[in-house]
């Protein structure tokens, strides 16, 4: 039993590594004001796994769509404790396990499972905007 977590921890760590290497740039890194998140676009949205929302969560920005992923780019004013929680039960309802978490105070990730898989992770850490956080959160979409 041990010898199958130790596995999976490292199976997560391994994927997760990879799935943070993706690349995006988020529409609010350009150097704007702190004015109000701009909400992605409805063709966007749509590319969420079913059964993702982030209404309690925050602002979705962006939603990317790269073969068998899926990005989601975010804000939030919650603190930080709350945000992860928030993200992982937004996860949980679209069929995704929380598979352990890392808090520093100043960032956090979430590393997600689906079954016995490595499956995603979700990277929260302070913005440039006093009060809020930005939210990466990158899934292996189980509909590919």
């Amino acid at each position: 039993m041990r010898h199958r977590r130790r596995l999976l921890i490292v199976a997560t760590a391994t994927v997760a590594a990879v799935l943070v290497s993706v690349g995006v740039l988020d529409r609010g890194s350009s150097g704007r004001s702190c004015a109000e998140p701009e909400p992605a676009p409805r063709a966007e949205l749509a590319l969420l796994p079913p059964g993702l929302s982030f209404a309690q969560v925050g602002t979705v920005t962006r939603v990317l769509r790269d073969r068998r992923y899926v990005t989601v780019l975010a804000v939030t004013r919650d603190t930080l404790g709350e945000a992860t929680i928030r993200i992982q039960d937004a996860v949980t309802a679209a069929g995704y396990r929380p598979g352990g978490m890392d808090n520093e105070g100043f960032e956090a990730e979430v590393f997600l499972t689906r079954g016995r898989y490595a499956a995603g992770q979700a990277r929260v850490r302070s913005s440039a905007c006093k009060g809020r956080w930005d939210i990466h959160l990158v899934l292996l979409d189980r509909r590919a």
